[in-house]
């Protein structure tokens, strides 16, 4: 409401200016005719000004709010972090809302279970949305795992296992068992390496939601910090694992495009371009 009035209000002082700089334009004697057309063109800018600010508002409402060279879609602030960073705050016009996340950790699939197990496991679930009267959102993310380091670790250790090899194939007095052995741990790291990178490894987050509000940012925080001890123990007991509230800019990644896609290994990107040069 208050920007619709604010864009009226805008809407009749461009108009207004228009009018005044029209009509100066026109009274303006006959030796002035530079100060006229100057003039006249500032009232032809504000009128066009005006009728672009009455329809078209919600593309040049954002540029002439742009800070530092950023659009600014909203003056306020949409969301932020608690100092503990345990929750995301959002301030609404007579309240302040506080959200949480809590990390629910899933060892098994279901495609590894029977369907017995598969049905039990999904009334779990069910058990985890009536653990509380305050809405609770589950919501899940499966995403390629970055891969790098653990491929790093792998390198390194097959390099000192080739290492290790051609000194003992340096020495005259090397034994044949000592060699097998050095021998078939870099066919191990091999075989490792390869595997670890063909394979599209994925994982799966799963995260349970919940909101409270309050009538101030401290009364907030006291209630979700309740609400999160409640329910993360109804998960750990009904799941029998460790849940977790997730803090810090760990909840980025629920709430921030950039963060939602974790970057793919850098082994799968030269997989993928190889495969598109071979085609």
């Amino acid at each position: 409401m208050a920007s619709r009035n604010s864009q009226k209000a805008s809407f009749v002082i461009m108009i207004a200016v228009g009018l005044i700089f029209a009509f100066l334009s026109g009274t303006m004697p006959q030796g002035l005719g530079i100060v006229a057309f100057v003039f006249s063109v500032i009232a032809l800018a504000a009128a066009i000004l005006a009728m672009s600010m009455r329809y078209y508002s919600y593309l040049f409402g954002p540029m002439l709010r742009m800070k530092g060279g950023s659009v600014v879609l909203d003056a306020s602030d949409a969301f932020y972090l608690s100092q503990n960073g345990n929750a995301v705050i959002v301030r609404g016009d007579d309240a302040v809302y506080a959200t949480s996340f809590i990390k629910v950790p899933v060892y098994s699939s279901a495609t590894e279970m029977s369907d017995e197990q598969s049905y039990n496991f999904a009334n779990l679930f069910s058990r985890i949305v009536s653990l509380s009267k305050t809405p609770i959102r589950i919501t899940s993310q499966l995403y390629s795992i970055n891969k790098d380091d653990y491929l790093a670790r792998i390198n390194t250790r097959l390099a000192e296992a080739e290492n290790k090899y051609s000194i003992l194939q340096a020495q005259k007095g090397a034994k044949k068992p000592d060699l097998d052995r050095i021998k078939g741990e870099v066919t191990m790291w091999h075989n490792m390496l390869d595997s670890v990178s063909k394979a599209n490894s994925q994982a799966l987050e799963v995260y349970a939601q919940v909101t409270v509000s309050g009538g101030t940012e401290d009364e907030a925080l006291n209630l979700i910090a309740l609400k999160t001890d409640e329910i993360s123990s109804g998960i750990s007991a009904a799941l029998g694992v460790s849940a977790s509230v997730v803090s810090g800019t760990e909840a980025l990644v629920l709430l921030e495009p950039e963060y939602m896609i974790p970057p793919t290994t850098t082994t799968e990107l030269m997989r993928y371009a190889q495969a598109e040069k071979g085609m």
